[in-house]
């Protein structure tokens, strides 16, 4: 009886600790949103961010997030300019979008730099996620290693 309830306590364990692995991430919803030093606008501005661009949630209160952009940097941001629409940043020149989760499938795009792209799913498929570009709608997996977002 001990022995099945240490199991049942190890895989609880570890159900827990993959599911508080994942990053928790959010987009800016409006056209421009102000990070700011602190959790209140009296606190230096540190940057503007524009619409869609993902941040990884450290800590949520009712109306600040603190959060971590794309360099590492750590800021605040009002929690009423964002949502939870989950987006992704290229960080290299070129990225492609492929018709299927691997590099040998039929190319479909070519996305430059720090260009945002919707995450369909917050599920990779090995190291691919699937997006959808934000103009032409068009829906494809691009490789993890070349956004920040996941």
């Amino acid at each position: 009886m001990i022995e099945k309830f240490y199991k049942f306590v190890l895989f609880l364990s570890l159900i827990l600790s993959s599911f508080l692995a994942q990053a928790d991430f959010i987009s800016v919803k409006t056209k421009q949103a102000i990070l700011f030093q602190g959790p209140s606008n009296v606190t230096e501005k540190m940057f503007i961010v524009t619409e869609g661009y993902p941040l990884e949630v450290l800590v949520s209160l009712k109306d600040w997030k603190k959060v971590k952009d794309h360099n590492g940097k750590i800021s605040w941001i009002e929690s009423k300019y964002t949502h939870n629409e989950r987006t992704v940043l290229i960080l290299k020149d070129n990225a492609v979008i492929f018709n299927q989760a691997n590099d040998k499938s039929h190319k479909l795009a070519n996305v430059d730099k720090f260009v945002v792209l919707k995450l369909n799913s917050s599920m990779l498929v090995g190291d691919w996620g699937q997006v959808k570009t934000q103009i032409e709608g068009l829906i494809g997996f691009i490789n993890s290693r070349e956004v920040w977002g996941l």
